[in-house]
């Protein structure tokens, strides 16, 4: 064999056992990490919310005739609805609270809403159109573990006018919320 030859032949050798001793390096290295890292070494937290509706998931409300505006108290002819937010993770948040109108055969804005709190604060009042998202409350601060309960009212609102044309309308929506994590710095 030619000189030359021998050279390239040994480079080649010196190469594929450089290789191989790479990547058994490579893999002890790594399992040896693998093995000394806990099982809770990497944690991601997150923040959990329930609702909990107090009265039922439906809306019912076969007696709704046009009023005024009702207070807290009112049971003629208004629906109330009551429900709770609780935050089951560990974060503390803040939460913004929608209707989300999927079917309103009312007239626009002739079905009104009120939101209270469990202290029978009115928080928001409205009307509700014929389909969307209707913000009600926004940047409500949840604390970790805590419960907040809702009271929404809904009625038909009194126009001075004749409202036989809503008679028979159906109204069909649900309740979104959506948290956000408070970050501390």
């Amino acid at each position: 064999m030619e000189k030359g030859k021998r050279v390239n032949v040994y480079y080649l050798v010196i190469l594929f056992l450089t290789l191989i001793i790479m990547a058994v390096g490579i893999t002890f290295a790594y399992f040896t990490l693998a093995a000394k890292e806990e099982d809770d070494s990497t944690q991601i937290w997150t923040g959990t919310l329930s609702i909990n509706y107090v009265d039922g998931k439906e809306i019912k409300a076969y007696d709704l005739f046009p009023i005024d505006e009702p207070n807290l108290g009112d049971t003629m002819f208004v629906y109330t609805k009551k429900f709770s937010v609780t935050s089951n993770g560990t974060l503390d948040q803040t939460i913004d609270l929608y209707i989300d109108i999927t079917k309103n055969e009312f007239v626009s804005n002739h079905l009104r809403y009120s939101l209270y709190d469990a202290n029978g604060n009115k928080i928001t009042t409205g009307g509700l159109p014929s389909n969307g998202k209707i913000l009600m409350t926004s940047d409500m601060f949840l604390k970790s573990g805590e419960t907040k309960d809702f009271t929404v009212l809904l009625w038909l609102m009194e126009t001075r006018e004749n409202q036989n044309d809503e008679q028979d309308c159906s109204f069909s929506g649900e309740f979104d919320i959506f948290a956000n994590q408070i970050k501390y710095e």
